[in-house]
């Protein structure tokens, strides 16, 4: 797929990864619809950094944990942009709750955002294709067994299942595939010495790039033929038993 022409929905995309994922996207020539909850100002930064590399972008505000505001987004991106082709769920939870500390609330919250919206996203992206073609990127963790973030970490375990399911039930005009993050950029509020103990795990002696996952997405949108797939960007760390 070529993005000349196309429209792109990013989630989460007022910030970190979602950002240089929108800007990539909209540098290829897409239009980029710029998702946001609470980083309205950040979203509107893509959105004019967008518009300050001759490019075009809008802002959409949805919080995922609102059913209706989730079930609006797609529609609203269509009526706006007149049409809707890639779709990257950016937009995440992270949050330290071990077993005992993991609440039903906390668990609801991390399903209804990593995992119950991109299925709504990607249900109503594929009815509007109306069986053109699409591409669905969903940006995952390379590590899911994560017992000191434990909703976190099932959550996204169950985001390579549905990845892996989507990609056959929308096969063969729309391709599904999830690109794992590792160390891309320091959580809220670490210390700055972190990153060295980060980086005493990762192969490449080194943490990732923004710009390295955008990398990996614009690769995935220009394939047609991998679906299903997870491509790693963790450094190694995946095969690290240092990890």
């Amino acid at each position: 797929m070529k993005l000349d022409g196309r429209v792109a929905l990013v989630t989460g995309a007022g910030q970190r990864v979602g950002r240089a994922v929108a800007l990539a996207l909209a540098t290829a020539g897409a239009s980029v619809a710029v998702h946001y909850n609470t980083s309205a100002a950040g979203a509107n930064d893509t959105v004019k950094q967008i518009a300050a590399r001759g490019g075009k972008a809008t802002g959409f505000g949805a919080d995922f944990r609102d059913e209706a505001a989730l079930n609006a987004l797609v529609p609203s991106v269509v009526g706006s942009m007149g049409r809707l082709d890639v779709l990257v769920n950016s937009a995440s939870i992270f949050r330290d709750f071990r077993l005992f500390e993991t609440t039903n609330h906390e668990w609801d919250e991390n399903f209804a955002i990593n995992v119950r919206a991109p299925f709504v996203l990607s249900r109503e992206m594929a009815k509007s294709l109306g069986g053109r073609p699409g591409k669905i990127i969903n940006l995952n963790d390379w590590q899911t067994n994560r017992p000191k973030r434990f909703a976190y970490g099932v959550s996204k375990a169950a985001l390579t299942g549905l990845t892996k399911t989507l990609a056959s039930a929308l096969a063969p005009n729309v391709q599904v595939n999830e690109v794992a993050l590792g160390a891309i950029l320091l959580p809220p509020g670490a210390p700055p010495e972190y990153e060295a103990v980060l980086t005493a795990k990762i192969p490449a002696g080194r943490m990732g790039r923004p710009d390295e996952i955008a990398d990996a997405v614009l690769w995935l949108i220009g394939n047609d033929y991998v679906t299903g797939e997870t491509i790693r960007v963790d450094g190694g760390q995946h095969v690290s038993r240092g990890s």
